[in-house]
Protein backbone atom coordinates (compact mmCIF):
# COMPACT_ATOMS: atom_id res chain seq x y z
CA UNK A 1 0.00 0.00 0.00
CA UNK A 2 1.32 3.47 -0.36
CA UNK A 3 -0.16 6.53 1.82
CA UNK A 4 0.33 9.94 0.85
CA UNK A 5 1.08 12.54 3.27
CA UNK A 6 -2.20 14.09 4.83
CA UNK A 7 -1.83 17.11 3.85
CA UNK A 8 -1.26 16.20 -0.06
CA UNK A 9 -4.46 16.65 -2.30
CA UNK A 10 -5.58 14.77 -5.01
CA UNK A 11 -7.43 16.63 -7.61
CA UNK A 12 -8.94 17.44 -11.61
CA UNK A 13 -8.17 20.26 -13.36
CA UNK A 14 -9.58 21.45 -16.40
CA UNK A 15 -9.53 24.74 -18.35
CA UNK A 16 -12.30 27.54 -19.95
CA UNK A 17 -12.38 27.39 -23.40
CA UNK A 18 -11.91 23.30 -23.21
CA UNK A 19 -15.45 22.91 -20.81
CA UNK A 20 -17.17 26.02 -20.78
CA UNK A 21 -18.76 26.75 -24.45
CA UNK A 22 -19.80 29.63 -26.28
CA UNK A 23 -16.25 31.70 -25.43
CA UNK A 24 -17.23 33.70 -28.33
CA UNK A 25 -14.97 37.14 -27.08
CA UNK A 26 -11.34 35.27 -27.51
CA UNK A 27 -8.98 34.90 -29.48
CA UNK A 28 -9.84 31.33 -30.84
CA UNK A 29 -13.27 31.48 -31.26
CA UNK A 30 -12.56 34.37 -33.89
CA UNK A 31 -10.06 31.78 -35.13
CA UNK A 32 -12.52 29.05 -35.15
CA UNK A 33 -15.21 30.95 -37.35
CA UNK A 34 -12.78 32.00 -40.00
CA UNK A 35 -11.49 28.21 -40.71
CA UNK A 36 -7.66 29.10 -39.54
CA UNK A 37 -8.52 26.64 -36.90
CA UNK A 38 -9.53 23.25 -37.81
CA UNK A 39 -12.26 22.84 -35.49
CA UNK A 40 -15.52 24.71 -33.24
CA UNK A 41 -15.74 24.73 -29.50
CA UNK A 42 -19.17 25.32 -29.79
CA UNK A 43 -21.03 24.46 -27.02
CA UNK A 44 -17.64 22.72 -25.45
CA UNK A 45 -19.22 20.42 -22.37
CA UNK A 46 -21.89 23.27 -21.64
CA UNK A 47 -20.11 23.72 -18.39
CA UNK A 48 -20.75 27.37 -18.04
CA UNK A 49 -24.29 26.03 -17.56
CA UNK A 50 -23.69 22.78 -16.20
CA UNK A 51 -20.73 24.01 -13.05
CA UNK A 52 -23.58 22.77 -10.88
CA UNK A 53 -23.86 19.30 -12.03
CA UNK A 54 -20.54 18.78 -12.47
CA UNK A 55 -19.09 20.13 -8.82
CA UNK A 56 -21.69 17.82 -7.23
CA UNK A 57 -20.60 15.08 -9.43
CA UNK A 58 -16.90 16.02 -8.42
CA UNK A 59 -17.71 16.10 -4.77
CA UNK A 60 -19.72 12.52 -5.23
CA UNK A 61 -16.68 11.00 -6.39
CA UNK A 62 -14.63 12.38 -3.61
CA UNK A 63 -11.98 14.93 -5.30
CA UNK A 64 -10.40 16.97 -2.83
CA UNK A 65 -9.44 20.11 -5.49
CA UNK A 66 -9.81 21.41 -8.21
CA UNK A 67 -7.68 23.10 -11.02
CA UNK A 68 -9.76 25.31 -13.96
CA UNK A 69 -9.58 28.83 -15.61
CA UNK A 70 -10.82 32.21 -15.36
CA UNK A 71 -11.76 33.45 -19.08
CA UNK A 72 -10.27 36.86 -19.33
CA UNK A 73 -12.97 37.64 -22.53
CA UNK A 74 -15.54 36.84 -20.23
CA UNK A 75 -14.59 38.92 -17.83
CA UNK A 76 -13.63 41.49 -20.29
CA UNK A 77 -15.67 41.08 -23.43
CA UNK A 78 -14.57 44.51 -24.98
CA UNK A 79 -11.97 46.83 -24.10
CA UNK A 80 -12.48 48.57 -20.65
CA UNK A 81 -16.35 46.82 -20.74
CA UNK A 82 -16.42 44.29 -17.48
CA UNK A 83 -18.90 42.13 -17.20
CA UNK A 84 -19.81 41.85 -13.75
CA UNK A 85 -22.39 38.70 -14.04
CA UNK A 86 -19.26 36.77 -15.39
CA UNK A 87 -17.53 37.62 -11.98
CA UNK A 88 -21.14 36.62 -10.08
CA UNK A 89 -20.77 33.34 -12.47
CA UNK A 90 -16.98 32.38 -10.98
CA UNK A 91 -17.95 33.30 -7.64
CA UNK A 92 -20.82 31.05 -7.46
CA UNK A 93 -18.22 28.23 -8.86
CA UNK A 94 -15.74 29.19 -6.13
CA UNK A 95 -18.51 29.17 -3.12
CA UNK A 96 -19.67 25.89 -4.44
CA UNK A 97 -16.76 24.52 -4.71
CA UNK A 98 -15.80 25.20 -0.59
CA UNK A 99 -18.82 23.85 0.52
CA UNK A 100 -18.40 21.17 -1.03
CA UNK A 101 -14.62 21.05 0.87
CA UNK A 102 -12.74 20.95 -2.50
CA UNK A 103 -9.47 23.22 -2.93
CA UNK A 104 -9.88 25.39 -6.10
CA UNK A 105 -6.48 26.45 -7.82
CA UNK A 106 -7.35 28.94 -10.35
CA UNK A 107 -5.40 29.62 -13.57
CA UNK A 108 -5.51 33.32 -15.11
CA UNK A 109 -4.16 32.40 -18.71
CA UNK A 110 -4.98 29.01 -20.30
CA UNK A 111 -4.01 29.80 -23.36
CA UNK A 112 -6.65 32.17 -24.94
CA UNK A 113 -6.66 36.45 -24.82
CA UNK A 114 -9.81 38.60 -25.58
CA UNK A 115 -9.70 39.16 -29.42
CA UNK A 116 -9.56 43.11 -28.72
CA UNK A 117 -6.47 42.20 -26.37
CA UNK A 118 -4.71 40.79 -29.11
CA UNK A 119 -6.10 42.77 -31.99
CA UNK A 120 -3.39 45.25 -30.16
CA UNK A 121 -0.32 42.72 -30.16
CA UNK A 122 -1.62 41.00 -27.35
CA UNK A 123 1.68 40.58 -25.16
CA UNK A 124 3.68 41.28 -28.14
CA UNK A 125 3.57 45.05 -26.91
CA UNK A 126 5.03 45.63 -23.32
CA UNK A 127 2.55 48.44 -23.08
CA UNK A 128 0.08 46.15 -23.30
CA UNK A 129 0.33 44.76 -19.79
CA UNK A 130 -1.43 47.62 -18.50
CA UNK A 131 -4.88 45.94 -19.34
CA UNK A 132 -3.46 42.32 -18.29
CA UNK A 133 -2.60 44.74 -14.81
CA UNK A 134 -6.75 45.57 -14.60
CA UNK A 135 -7.71 42.42 -15.55
CA UNK A 136 -5.26 41.03 -12.26
CA UNK A 137 -6.74 43.74 -10.07
CA UNK A 138 -10.05 42.82 -10.81
CA UNK A 139 -10.17 39.32 -9.97
CA UNK A 140 -7.75 40.34 -6.79
CA UNK A 141 -10.63 42.51 -5.87
CA UNK A 142 -13.65 40.70 -6.86
CA UNK A 143 -12.95 37.44 -7.20
CA UNK A 144 -14.29 35.46 -3.88
CA UNK A 145 -13.30 32.41 -2.28
CA UNK A 146 -9.62 31.28 -3.68
CA UNK A 147 -6.67 29.77 -1.86
CA UNK A 148 -4.35 29.54 -5.17
CA UNK A 149 -3.86 31.24 -8.54
CA UNK A 150 -1.53 30.00 -11.20
CA UNK A 151 -0.91 33.46 -12.97
CA UNK A 152 0.08 31.23 -16.54
CA UNK A 153 -0.37 28.05 -17.66
CA UNK A 154 2.36 26.08 -19.96
CA UNK A 155 3.98 29.67 -21.44
CA UNK A 156 6.05 27.87 -23.73
CA UNK A 157 3.74 26.32 -24.95
CA UNK A 158 1.93 28.93 -25.94
CA UNK A 159 5.21 30.72 -26.96
CA UNK A 160 6.25 27.73 -29.38
CA UNK A 161 2.91 27.14 -31.01
CA UNK A 162 1.88 31.22 -31.37
CA UNK A 163 4.80 32.28 -32.45
CA UNK A 164 7.75 29.23 -33.29
CA UNK A 165 5.80 26.69 -35.16
CA UNK A 166 2.41 28.92 -36.09
CA UNK A 167 0.24 26.89 -35.50
CA UNK A 168 -2.20 28.24 -33.17
CA UNK A 169 -3.26 32.31 -32.33
CA UNK A 170 -1.99 34.56 -33.45
CA UNK A 171 -0.25 31.54 -36.29
CA UNK A 172 3.08 33.65 -36.54
CA UNK A 173 6.37 32.32 -36.94
CA UNK A 174 8.97 34.65 -35.69
CA UNK A 175 11.76 34.38 -32.81
CA UNK A 176 12.44 37.79 -32.34
CA UNK A 177 8.57 38.01 -31.23
CA UNK A 178 8.56 35.07 -29.81
CA UNK A 179 11.80 36.13 -27.67
CA UNK A 180 9.50 39.22 -26.97
CA UNK A 181 6.73 37.30 -25.99
CA UNK A 182 8.42 35.27 -23.44
CA UNK A 183 10.07 38.42 -21.51
CA UNK A 184 6.76 40.10 -21.66
CA UNK A 185 4.88 36.81 -19.96
CA UNK A 186 7.52 37.13 -17.54
CA UNK A 187 6.66 40.55 -16.73
CA UNK A 188 3.02 39.73 -15.91
CA UNK A 189 3.63 37.14 -13.95
CA UNK A 190 5.75 39.57 -12.07
CA UNK A 191 3.19 42.18 -11.96
CA UNK A 192 0.62 39.60 -10.78
CA UNK A 193 2.44 37.97 -8.29
CA UNK A 194 2.72 41.42 -6.51
CA UNK A 195 -0.99 42.90 -7.02
CA UNK A 196 -1.96 38.88 -5.77
CA UNK A 197 0.37 37.86 -3.29
CA UNK A 198 -1.18 39.13 -0.20
CA UNK A 199 -4.24 37.35 -1.14
CA UNK A 200 -3.15 34.53 -2.72
CA UNK A 201 -1.04 31.96 -3.08
CA UNK A 202 0.36 33.05 -6.34
CA UNK A 203 2.51 30.03 -8.79
CA UNK A 204 2.71 29.41 -12.20
CA UNK A 205 2.03 26.36 -14.30
CA UNK A 206 4.98 25.06 -16.57
CA UNK A 207 4.98 21.89 -18.98
CA UNK A 208 7.84 19.89 -18.24
CA UNK A 209 8.78 17.77 -20.95
CA UNK A 210 11.53 15.66 -20.78
CA UNK A 211 13.99 15.62 -23.12
CA UNK A 212 16.15 12.39 -23.57
CA UNK A 213 19.39 12.75 -25.74
CA UNK A 214 18.92 10.49 -29.02
CA UNK A 215 22.58 9.04 -28.75
CA UNK A 216 25.59 8.64 -26.32
CA UNK A 217 27.14 11.31 -28.70
CA UNK A 218 28.46 14.84 -26.92
CA UNK A 219 26.85 16.92 -29.54
CA UNK A 220 23.44 15.22 -28.89
CA UNK A 221 24.07 15.07 -25.21
CA UNK A 222 24.07 18.79 -25.63
CA UNK A 223 21.54 19.17 -27.24
CA UNK A 224 19.24 17.00 -24.96
CA UNK A 225 20.71 20.03 -22.44
CA UNK A 226 20.03 22.79 -24.50
CA UNK A 227 16.06 21.76 -25.58
CA UNK A 228 15.55 21.66 -21.84
CA UNK A 229 17.10 25.06 -21.48
CA UNK A 230 15.18 26.88 -24.09
CA UNK A 231 11.87 25.33 -22.91
CA UNK A 232 12.23 24.82 -19.61
CA UNK A 233 14.71 26.70 -17.41
CA UNK A 234 15.42 30.00 -19.10
CA UNK A 235 11.95 30.83 -18.55
CA UNK A 236 11.93 29.70 -14.79
CA UNK A 237 15.24 30.94 -13.69
CA UNK A 238 14.21 34.64 -15.91
CA UNK A 239 11.35 34.80 -13.10
CA UNK A 240 13.81 34.55 -9.95
CA UNK A 241 17.17 36.38 -11.82
CA UNK A 242 15.56 39.57 -13.69
CA UNK A 243 17.82 38.07 -16.89
CA UNK A 244 16.14 35.82 -19.67
CA UNK A 245 17.96 33.83 -22.04
CA UNK A 246 15.29 34.06 -24.69
CA UNK A 247 15.23 31.89 -27.81
CA UNK A 248 16.62 34.98 -29.56
CA UNK A 249 18.81 37.15 -27.29
CA UNK A 250 19.02 38.46 -24.19
CA UNK A 251 16.17 40.03 -22.44
CA UNK A 252 16.06 42.66 -18.28
CA UNK A 253 12.94 41.76 -16.58
CA UNK A 254 12.35 42.57 -13.11
CA UNK A 255 13.15 40.39 -10.72
CA UNK A 256 10.08 38.50 -9.33
CA UNK A 257 8.90 35.58 -7.04
CA UNK A 258 5.88 32.36 -6.98
CA UNK A 259 4.83 30.80 -4.39
CA UNK A 260 4.56 27.54 -5.70
CA UNK A 261 5.25 25.63 -9.02
CA UNK A 262 2.70 23.69 -11.34
CA UNK A 263 4.20 21.02 -12.75
CA UNK A 264 2.11 19.64 -15.93
CA UNK A 265 3.85 16.49 -17.20
CA UNK A 266 2.89 14.05 -20.14
CA UNK A 267 5.86 12.52 -22.20
CA UNK A 268 9.26 12.71 -23.29
CA UNK A 269 11.10 14.02 -26.10
CA UNK A 270 14.62 13.19 -28.08
CA UNK A 271 16.99 15.55 -29.13
CA UNK A 272 19.69 15.71 -31.26
CA UNK A 273 22.00 17.85 -33.16
CA UNK A 274 21.96 18.98 -36.62
CA UNK A 275 23.97 21.31 -38.63
CA UNK A 276 20.78 24.32 -39.21
CA UNK A 277 21.21 27.45 -37.35
CA UNK A 278 18.00 27.90 -38.76
CA UNK A 279 16.76 25.50 -36.29
CA UNK A 280 19.09 26.14 -33.74
CA UNK A 281 21.11 23.25 -34.45
CA UNK A 282 18.73 21.31 -32.54
CA UNK A 283 16.20 19.10 -33.79
CA UNK A 284 13.24 17.36 -31.17
CA UNK A 285 10.80 14.56 -31.64
CA UNK A 286 8.16 12.48 -29.71
CA UNK A 287 10.30 9.65 -27.75
CA UNK A 288 9.42 6.27 -28.73
CA UNK A 289 9.38 4.93 -25.48
CA UNK A 290 6.66 2.62 -24.83
CA UNK A 291 5.27 0.11 -27.76
CA UNK A 292 1.75 1.85 -27.36
CA UNK A 293 1.10 5.54 -28.01
CA UNK A 294 -1.64 7.16 -26.83
CA UNK A 295 -4.57 9.23 -28.91
CA UNK A 296 -2.03 12.30 -29.16
CA UNK A 297 0.92 9.96 -30.34
CA UNK A 298 2.40 10.42 -26.79
CA UNK A 299 4.84 7.75 -25.41
CA UNK A 300 3.63 6.90 -21.79
CA UNK A 301 6.54 7.65 -19.41
CA UNK A 302 6.01 6.99 -15.90
CA UNK A 303 9.41 8.01 -14.60
CA UNK A 304 9.54 10.89 -16.28
CA UNK A 305 7.31 12.59 -13.51
CA UNK A 306 9.79 12.26 -10.90
CA UNK A 307 12.73 13.17 -13.45
CA UNK A 308 10.20 16.76 -13.74
CA UNK A 309 9.58 16.99 -10.12
CA UNK A 310 14.05 16.49 -9.19
CA UNK A 311 14.59 19.23 -11.75
CA UNK A 312 11.83 21.63 -10.71
CA UNK A 313 12.83 21.05 -7.38
CA UNK A 314 16.23 23.77 -8.53
CA UNK A 315 13.61 26.50 -7.26
CA UNK A 316 12.88 25.27 -3.72
CA UNK A 317 9.37 26.10 -3.86
CA UNK A 318 6.66 23.66 -2.96
CA UNK A 319 5.33 21.84 -5.69
CA UNK A 320 1.81 20.49 -7.72
CA UNK A 321 1.73 18.19 -10.13
CA UNK A 322 -0.79 20.62 -12.02
CA UNK A 323 -1.66 18.17 -14.84
CA UNK A 324 -1.31 14.86 -16.10
CA UNK A 325 -3.25 12.24 -18.40
CA UNK A 326 -4.03 10.07 -20.97
CA UNK A 327 -5.88 10.61 -24.16
CA UNK A 328 -7.63 6.96 -24.52
CA UNK A 329 -10.70 5.07 -24.55
CA UNK A 330 -9.25 2.08 -23.07
CA UNK A 331 -9.99 3.28 -19.57
CA UNK A 332 -8.17 0.30 -18.03
CA UNK A 333 -5.44 1.84 -19.14
CA UNK A 334 -6.32 5.03 -17.86
CA UNK A 335 -6.35 3.68 -14.35
CA UNK A 336 -2.90 1.84 -15.33
CA UNK A 337 -1.55 5.47 -16.33
CA UNK A 338 -3.09 7.04 -13.19
CA UNK A 339 -1.10 4.76 -10.73
CA UNK A 340 1.87 4.22 -12.56
CA UNK A 341 2.84 7.73 -12.27
CA UNK A 342 1.49 8.02 -8.54
CA UNK A 343 3.92 5.41 -7.65
CA UNK A 344 6.73 7.85 -8.56
CA UNK A 345 5.20 11.38 -7.38
CA UNK A 346 4.71 9.06 -4.32
CA UNK A 347 8.87 8.28 -4.74
CA UNK A 348 9.26 11.86 -4.77
CA UNK A 349 7.93 12.69 -2.09
CA UNK A 350 9.83 9.91 -0.28
CA UNK A 351 12.84 11.19 -1.15
CA UNK A 352 12.00 14.36 0.43
CA UNK A 353 10.79 16.45 -2.50
CA UNK A 354 8.26 18.93 -1.83
CA UNK A 355 5.18 17.86 -3.80
CA UNK A 356 1.73 18.77 -1.97
CA UNK A 357 -0.73 18.31 -4.54
CA UNK A 358 -1.61 16.12 -7.72
CA UNK A 359 -4.37 17.33 -10.49
CA UNK A 360 -5.20 14.53 -13.45
CA UNK A 361 -6.39 15.82 -16.32
CA UNK A 362 -8.63 15.77 -16.74
CA UNK A 363 -12.25 15.65 -15.15
CA UNK A 364 -14.01 15.33 -18.27
CA UNK A 365 -13.35 14.53 -22.08
CA UNK A 366 -13.02 18.26 -23.17
CA UNK A 367 -12.12 20.13 -26.61
CA UNK A 368 -8.65 19.49 -27.08
CA UNK A 369 -7.38 22.82 -28.95
CA UNK A 370 -6.15 22.06 -32.58
CA UNK A 371 -7.20 18.11 -32.34
CA UNK A 372 -11.23 18.92 -31.39
CA UNK A 373 -13.37 16.76 -29.85
CA UNK A 374 -11.66 13.40 -30.50
CA UNK A 375 -9.18 12.52 -27.61
CA UNK A 376 -10.81 11.89 -24.75
CA UNK A 377 -8.98 12.65 -21.42
CA UNK A 378 -11.53 12.63 -19.16
CA UNK A 379 -12.42 10.54 -15.98
CA UNK A 380 -15.68 11.29 -17.03
CA UNK A 381 -16.94 10.99 -20.10
CA UNK A 382 -19.00 13.21 -22.30
CA UNK A 383 -21.49 12.55 -24.53
CA UNK A 384 -21.44 15.65 -26.88
CA UNK A 385 -24.91 15.84 -28.51
CA UNK A 386 -26.55 15.50 -25.02
CA UNK A 387 -24.02 16.60 -22.45
CA UNK A 388 -24.92 13.80 -20.23
CA UNK A 389 -21.43 12.99 -17.63
CA UNK A 390 -20.66 9.19 -17.36
CA UNK A 391 -18.00 8.50 -14.87
CA UNK A 392 -15.50 5.91 -16.18
CA UNK A 393 -14.68 3.03 -13.81
CA UNK A 394 -11.05 5.37 -13.49
CA UNK A 395 -13.47 8.34 -11.69
CA UNK A 396 -14.09 5.63 -9.00
CA UNK A 397 -10.82 4.34 -8.80
CA UNK A 398 -9.54 7.62 -8.44
CA UNK A 399 -11.79 9.03 -6.40
CA UNK A 400 -11.01 6.19 -3.62
CA UNK A 401 -7.30 7.21 -3.76
CA UNK A 402 -8.37 10.80 -3.45
CA UNK A 403 -10.39 10.27 -0.47
CA UNK A 404 -8.06 7.53 1.33
CA UNK A 405 -5.07 9.42 0.65
CA UNK A 406 -3.82 5.85 -0.29
CA UNK A 407 -3.29 3.47 -3.30
CA UNK A 408 -4.26 -0.09 -1.97
CA UNK A 409 -2.24 -3.27 -3.00
CA UNK A 410 -4.99 -5.12 -4.56
CA UNK A 411 -4.79 -1.61 -7.01
CA UNK A 412 -1.04 -1.51 -7.11
CA UNK A 413 -0.97 -5.28 -8.19
CA UNK A 414 -3.49 -4.76 -10.93
CA UNK A 415 -2.36 -1.90 -12.36
CA UNK A 416 0.99 -0.89 -10.92
CA UNK A 417 4.65 -1.21 -12.02
CA UNK A 418 6.47 -4.15 -10.22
Amino acid sequence: MLKFPEHFIFGTATAAHQIEGDNKSNDWWHYEQTGQLPYKSGKACNHWNMYREDIDLMASLGYGAYRFSIEWARLYPQEGNRDDSAIERYNKMLKLLNSKGITPLITLHHFTLPLWFLSKGGFEREENLKHWERYVETVRDEIKGGMYIATFNEPMVYVMAGYIEGQWPPFKKSVRLASRVEANIIRAHNIAYEILKDKFKVGIVKNIPIFLSSSPQQKDLKSAKKADDIFNFNFLSGIWSGKLKAIYGNYRVPEGDADFLGVNYYTAYTARHVPNPLKLFLQVELADMSPRKTDMGWSVYPEGIYKAIEKVSRYERPIFITENGIATTDDDWRIEFIVKHLQHVHRAIKDGYDVRGYFHWSFMDNFEWDKGFAPRFGLVEIDYSTFERKPRKSAYIYGEISKTKEIKNEILERYGEA
